[in-house]
Parts: structure tokens; sequence; C-alpha cells
């Protein structure tokens, strides 16, 4: 009975995604049509192809219904409006996972939620930033750039980098908002690196909140106002500090503030009297 469904469940977005997607030229008048009604003229502006194909397909999308037309103005249908959002978002998934390919197929990806991996499309305006012969700290240094610039700092982290401090200590001298999601071994090592009167001084005065993830930590990233970065583990359990997805973009920033949200709904929030019995206990 569930292979059936399946089987009928295929077939019916087959016929629907065959005949958006069969053409590119019907996908595209589709796409320019989601955004707002348009006329023949404005359409012809943004589809730039010939008039015959473009008569010719206009046409077809008048006879499936996918479209309609009141007096010089073309709109999409609903129904065709969330026909081509899917075929969007799927499209779009398709070039994210072919895009980082190198990232999902050699990495552990059970760090991403579920309900984000289905959101991976969001993604779609990010870069693999890569280490290189040349230049072999290109992460680290993109990453130390696009963070100097940022009011607002979350990340999450199971490991611990004694350059990570000193920047971080950066941002609390200078007044940024910064809440960290980390294990135990990496907040020990916060309490033996930094310092610990800026550490007591910036949670009094709410710039910093630290809180413990009980339990494996199978990802590592930072979002902020500016800039998502997102590292993940190799297939052997190291992580892989030579690579990093990272962006700029809005959508790709609010994926990953929905990251840091799940993370920091299960993990502890930590005080100075915390910290310092950490720290004492050292």
């Amino acid at each position: 009975m569930y292979e059936e469904r399946l089987t009928d469940v295929y077939e019916y977005l087959y016929e629907d995604l065959q005949f958006i997607l069969k053409s590119s030229i019907r996908f595209r008048i589709m796409v320019s049509l989601l955004r707002s009604p348009k006329t023949f003229d404005e359409i012809k502006g943004e589809v730039k192809v010939s008039l015959p194909a473009l008569y010719s397909n206009i046409r077809l999308l008048l006879e499936e219904g996918s479209i309609t037309r009141r007096g010089d103005s073309y709109s999409l249908t609903s129904e065709a409006s969330l026909k081509t959002l899917s075929a969007l978002k799927l499209m779009n998934s398709v070039r994210v996972i072919n895009g980082f390919d190198e990232v999902w197929l050699n990495h552990d990806i059970s760090g991403i939620p579920e309900y984000l991996i289905e959101d991976i499309d969001w993604l779609i305006n990010s870069e693999l930033i890569r280490s290189a012969p040349e230049d072999i700290y290109r992460p680290h240094n993109t990453y130390r750039k696009l963070i100097e610039d940022s009011e607002e700092v979350y990340g999450v982290s199971p490991i611990a980098h004694r350059d990570l401090v000193d920047i971080y200590e950066g941002l609390l001298e200078r007044g940024v908002h910064v809440e960290l999601v980390l294990t135990d071994g990496v907040i020990r090592e916060m309490v033996l690196n930094a310092s610990f009167g800026l550490l007591r001084t910036a949670i009094k005065n709410r710039n910093l909140k630290v809180l413990r993830f009980q339990g494996p930590l199978k990802i590592a990233f930072t979002v902020t106002d500016k800039f998502l970065s997102l590292g993940l583990f190799d297939s052997r359990g190291f992580y892989d500090q030579n690579r990093d997805i990272m962006s700029t973009d809005r959508r790709a920033i609010e994926w990953g503030f929905r990251l840091y949200e799940h993370y920091r709904e299960r993990s502890e929030k930590l005080g100075i009297r915390n910290l310092t019995g950490i720290m004492l206990s050292m």
C-alpha cells in the first residue's frame, strides 16, 4: 500500500513538474509572473526569447490553465504559483547539493536537523571557502574579516582555538553582543585562556551569554547580523578546518539563526557562578 501511494505521488508530481520544467521558456515565464502580473511586453523584457517562442508558450500556459489574462495583463493562478515555488525550491536544493557535493558526501551532516535539511535551498547564495596551497588559512582569514563588522554574534562550537578566544575578546571589548553554545571542554578552554575579568564584566553587562550543550556536538557554526559560517566534521570524526560554507545573503543568515535557535533551546545557560566554579575546579 505504501509503495502504491509513493508511485501515485511520483506520477502526479512528474506530470506537473514535467510540464513546468520541460520548457525553460515556460518556466522563465512562470517565474517572471510569480513576482507580479505583467503585460506581454514586460514578460518579453524579462524572458528575452523570440516573439514566436514567447507567443507559443504563453498560449500553452493559458490552455493548461496555469496563467490567466485580464486585459493586457497576465498572471499566475494560485495553483500555478504554488507549483512554481515548489519547482524553484527543488531546483535550488539540487544546486546547493551539487555545488557543495564535496561537503555533503564526505562529512557528517547529522548536526543539521531534518527540518533545516528540507530548507537547504536557503543556502543557494553561499560559497564554499577552501584552503589552498598558497593560502592555507583562507577559511579562517575570511571568517576573521567578516566577523569584524558584526554587531551581534551567535556561535555553536565543540572545538577550541586560541585565535578564536582573541577574536571574541576583541568583540566583547567593543561591546558586541555575543552568545555562545559550547561543550564542557570548550568552556574550560575559554575560562583558561580568556580574561576572566572581561568575561565577568560582559556577562554582568548582558553582552555575553554562555550556554552549555551536553552530549556530542557534530557541527560548528557562527551566525551574525552580517554573515553565516558553517563547518562540519568529516566522515572520520575530525573537524574540517579547511572548508567552510559562508554567506552574506539574508536568507542564509536567517537559516543560520534557525539553526542556532535549535541548539539554544537544547542548552543550559551558565552564569558567573558557574564559570567561577569551572575556573576553581581546574
